[in-house]
């Protein structure tokens, strides 16, 4: 396993998840949290931030009108992820409105971290998108072949059609994993995820970095 960017003989402290839509980077989160390390969803943070009452729901609600709203007054995702995937104009809009927020909580979050020995993983799908990959121990990214992973949408009740629009409005997969340091390959079961995890935090915890 080689780690471009970790400091030689040390193992990896803050790092961050991404991968392509539907290639399970939740579920990565999920093990890495299991087996000890502090775990941030940027996605999680999305969700606080449609939360009735925020100033980015108001501004959500502003630019992109009912249409978006549920009718207990939260945000639909699946409405608004219809608005702004068909129109790359509206996807800057919002992204205008939730990224700095996000990378804000983000960048505190890590600022915490610091004070511990603890290994720091942040999970952000954009990352590579948004000018984030720069100053992380290490990049991991999670990948799956498309059909899988467009299988996998289409259990969450995502069109395919919906589903390559997101896809399309992100890198290309093999560009994310030709930039990362470390591939997790999610085409198997849930148990073969978690042994190839596992390997890996045992890298980390061992603070192995060879070439």
């Amino acid at each position: 396993m080689h780690w471009k960017r970790a400091r030689a003989r040390h193992r990896p402290l803050h790092v961050a998840l991404t991968g392509g839509i539907g290639c399970g980077k939740t579920e990565v989160g999920r093990l890495l949290q299991k087996f000890g390390a502090a775990v941030w969803e940027a996605d999680e943070s999305v969700h606080r931030l449609l939360r009735p009452g925020t100033p980015a729901y108001r501004r959500i609600v502003r630019a992109f009108g009912s249409k978006v709203v549920r009718s207990g007054g939260g945000i639909c995702r699946v409405a608004l992820a219809a608005a702004v995937f068909s129109d790359p104009e509206k996807r800057r809009a919002l992204e205008k409105i939730l990224h700095p927020v996000i990378i804000r909580e983000m960048r505190k979050w890590l600022a915490a971290q610091r004070r511990t020995r603890r290994l720091a993983v942040a999970v952000v799908p954009l990352l590579f998108e948004v000018g984030l990959a720069h100053g992380w121990d290490a990049v991991w990214c999670v990948a799956a072949d498309e059909t899988l992973a467009l299988r996998r949408l289409a259990r969450r009740g995502v069109k395919p059609t919906d589903a390559r629009a997101r896809m399309a409005a992100q890198w290309p997969l093999k560009r994310k994993c030709h930039e990362a340091d470390v591939i997790i390959w999610n085409n198997g079961t849930r148990r073969a995820l978690a042994a190839q995890v596992r390997k890996i935090w045992a890298t980390c915890m061992e603070g192995a970095v060879t070439s």
